[in-house]
């Protein structure tokens, strides 16, 4: 049994079993050292790995921070010399239904490149008002010019305030083929518009340099070129034509009254020309129309239209007026609250101011244009309102090549002065050379097919300016910005282009910034 065996052998036995439990338990914890080194690895490295993530993603955070801040400031930068600009009257958007680029805006500002374009979106006034001269170049072919300046070089002819001409080239790059200068023509206080026919939207504008070295824009830095993408018959509504079946038929060799030197004239449908040769005349305030196929001539004479209206000037700009007609406009018998004339043109009548001859027509208000001349024409054409003939059914059907709608001879004593529109855009206005001493002032602007002017070195009484009357437009600006996406500035401004102080042409309505190039108007916000 047990007991008899040698009391030796039970230590050896045991103490290897000790042994093996020893090697059983260091071998148990050998297999649990890899899982937490594992562990621990992993865990340290999912740290870095957060680490390093957050990191890239602080960089990557701020370069988008950075590079939106450069659009911000970009695209605000262009809103900001937007507005001056349209303080400064630079605005082709004020007549384009459709967005126009607004010129010398397009910079870099710290890589981000930044563009403006506006648009005109509430239709506050009739187009025309906002402008000096528009040139349709109706009846016209691609080569042939729309703007012609002969005469003394020394002394430019003024064009004060934007100039619209439908085109300024012959479909070459160059902006030379509308004009026909052997002497300066000066754009003054605006840009010069033009049709943009590329069919780009937005257009982008020509530089100054492309248009010929005669056309010179004051202030420099400031205006220039500036394309609109849509035609004029879409910017220019014709005037508001009255009913003038009710006016009464006359013959103007007889149908008048000599009162003490001065030839008296009444409203009227006139089918013969007024007889103004050879004695002052003054016509009474009121409506007419020429309805003859002649030449209606103010020659050795001073004709006057119409009582002064105080909203346009305050006295005869045509100094040598005789007293007996003086006395006739001060005994005018239209209400006290009506003033000037409109005379309208049918047929091929045509008004001619020959040897010694003057005009002067004042403001007369039809709907919201002030209209001195005006050729009828068919009412709901491409460009003529419903009412566009008074109601007669008869029309002017001059055209720019086949006889002047206003002409002036050349020399001391022609005289021509219109406070207010002149609208005849199949016609042609030809001024002549005028003198130092002579009156050649179109004061409400004019809207005509070709424009040709001269006059002599020392002429300084020849002017064409825009017309004084109050227009309020909503033009909606936005200013786009590009540096690793896109960002916009939108305003929306209530415009007064016509405002003597600067800080009175423009108001706010809104101001919001949008990360995309979508910005949309629909109004103040």
């Amino acid at each position: 049994d047990k007991f008899s065996q040698p009391l030796g052998l039970l230590p050896m036995i045991h103490t290897n079993s000790l042994s093996s439990e020893a090697v059983d338990r260091t071998r148990r914890d050998a297999g649990l050292a890899l899982p937490i080194v594992l562990v621990l690895t992993t865990a340290i490295s999912v740290v870095i790995i957060a680490l390093a993530s957050y990191t890239v993603t602080n960089l990557r955070y701020s370069r988008i921070t950075e590079d939106r801040s450069d659009r911000l400031s970009a695209a605000d930068a262009g809103m900001r010399y937007a507005i001056d600009q349209l303080r400064l009257r630079n605005a082709g958007c004020i007549l384009d239904t459709q967005k126009a680029v607004l010129p010398g805006v397009q910079a870099d500002f710290n890589g981000a490149t930044a563009s403006v374009t506006c648009e005109r979106i509430t239709s506050g006034f009739e187009g025309i008002q906002a402008y000096a001269a528009v040139l349709t170049g109706e009846g016209l072919g691609v080569n042939d010019y729309l703007l012609s300046a002969q005469g003394g070089a020394s002394k430019p002819k003024t064009l004060g305030g934007p100039v619209y001409m439908t085109r300024l080239n012959d479909g070459g790059s160059s902006g030379t083929g509308a004009f026909s200068l052997n002497a300066p023509v000066r754009i003054e206080n605006g840009p010069l518009l033009y049709h943009d026919t590329t069919g780009a939207s937005p257009c982008t504008s020509i530089p100054s340099s492309a248009t010929p070295t005669d056309v010179v824009f004051e202030p420099e830095l400031i205006f220039g070129p500036v394309c609109v993408t849509v035609g004029w018959e879409e910017l220019f509504d014709s005037p508001t034509v009255p009913d003038l079946t009710g006016l009464p038929i006359r013959d103007g060799s007889t149908d008048f009254t000599d009162i003490s030197g001065c030839r008296v004239f009444e409203p009227g449908n006139y089918t013969v020309p007024p007889a103004t040769s050879d004695i002052d005349a003054y016509f009474q305030t009121g409506d007419y129309v020429m309805n003859f196929s002649s030449e209606w001539q103010v020659r050795k004479s001073i004709v006057t239209g119409g009582r002064i209206n105080p909203a346009t000037t305050s006295a005869n700009e045509i100094d040598d007026t005789t007293a007996a007609c003086e006395a006739q406009q001060d005994a005018d018998p239209a209400p006290a609250d009506k003033f000037g004339v409109t005379i309208y043109f049918a047929d091929t009548a045509r008004l001619n101011i020959a040897t010694q001859g003057s005009a002067e027509f004042h403001t007369r208000e039809q709907g919201a244009s002030f209209v001195n001349l005006q050729s009828l024409c068919t009412p709901n054409g491409s460009w003529c309102n419903a009412d566009g003939d008074g109601g007669l059914g008869i029309e002017s059907t001059l055209t720019a090549t086949s006889a002047y709608f206003v002409n002036t001879d050349s020399g001391n004593n022609k005289e021509l002065v219109a406070h207010a529109l002149i609208y005849a855009p199949l016609g042609s206005l030809d001024i002549g050379n005028a003198t130092n001493t002579a009156e050649q002032k179109m004061l409400g602007g004019l809207i005509v097919a070709r424009l040709q002017l001269q006059s002599s070195a020392s002429a300084s009484n020849f002017e064409i300016a825009v017309p004084t009357s109050p227009i309020t437009a909503e033009i909606a600006l936005v200013s786009t910005a590009v540096k690793a996406g896109e960002t916009s500035v939108q305003a929306v401004v209530q415009y007064r282009p016509y405002e003597p102080m600067l800080d009175d042409r423009v108001k706010i309505n809104s101001w919001r910034v949008c990360e995309t190039s979508s910005c949309t108007t629909t109004g103040a916000n």
